[in-house]
């Protein structure tokens, strides 16, 4: 990873009990709820799974690098030219549509979150990624489902989990775990805040009272029981055989 002495948070941090959530310096308060939960539905992965050399593909600013730094023994960061994000932390340009330049069964962990949506062929990168990993390592992908057009023009696709189920056989991986993350009350909340764009003020209290209701246990049940029809996103997990 280029420049890591002047890596800094940037979509994440973690709070006083140090638990991950969405950066309040960064992150405006209409995308605060999706990123809090994403958060930790990634560091929850990262902590279970990663380790040894690792890929950060589509890296932008390394946000997860806080996450995986202690469990990585090298840390490779790619991302293509014209990202958003900047490219301060980049060792390879490439473009995630294509076949990329990894060495073949050299990886331990590559990890790709928010990225496969903004890919008109995401095929190419999952072919990528099982031919780089190692016997035994594994991909971890993060991706939304029921969220708002982002990075317009660059925002491709929705994955159902048959979706992903199916991209993960066709590049010859096995499935260790693919769950979906939030359910009905985060999706309507996230989409509340978010119509709320124009008006920082009442997103932030929207923001401030949505987080309040889904603490209650009754909403969390409604969350678990909706969670697979409607899921805000997944967090899934494949290895190479």
């Amino acid at each position: 990873m280029r420049n890591v002495e002047a890596w800094v948070q940037s979509k994440f941090e973690r709070d006083s009990r140090g638990r991950w959530r969405a950066s309040r310096r960064e992150v405006p308060v209409t995308s605060r709820l999706m990123v809090d939960l994403v958060a930790a539905a990634y560091a929850d992965a990262i902590a279970t799974h990663a380790k040894g050399r690792l890929a950060d593909l589509g890296c932008g600013k390394a946000p997860l690098y806080g996450m995986y730094r202690d469990r990585a023994s090298e840390v490779v960061c790619v991302d293509w030219p014209s990202s958003l994000h900047g490219a301060q932390h980049v060792d390879t340009f490439a473009d995630l549509n294509a076949p990329l330049t990894l060495e073949s069964d050299s990886y331990d962990t590559i990890i790709a979150t928010d990225v496969i949506e903004h890919l008109h062929t995401p095929e190419a990168l999952f072919a990528s990624a099982a031919r780089a990993l190692k016997s035994g390592g594994k991909l971890i992908i993060g991706v939304p489902f029921l969220y708002w057009v982002h990075e317009a023009p660059y925002d491709f696709h929705r994955y159902t989990r048959f979706a992903l189920e199916k991209l993960i056989k066709d590049a010859g991986l096995a499935i260790v775990s693919l769950a979906p993350f939030a359910g009905a009350p985060e999706v309507i909340s996230d989409l509340a805040t978010k119509a709320l764009s124009g008006r920082r003020g009442l997103a932030r209290i929207a923001y401030a009272a949505t987080r309040a209701l889904l603490s209650l246990g009754a909403v969390k049940k409604l969350s678990a029981s909706t969670s697979e029809a409607m899921p805000m996103g997944y967090i899934l997990v494949a290895q190479k055989p």
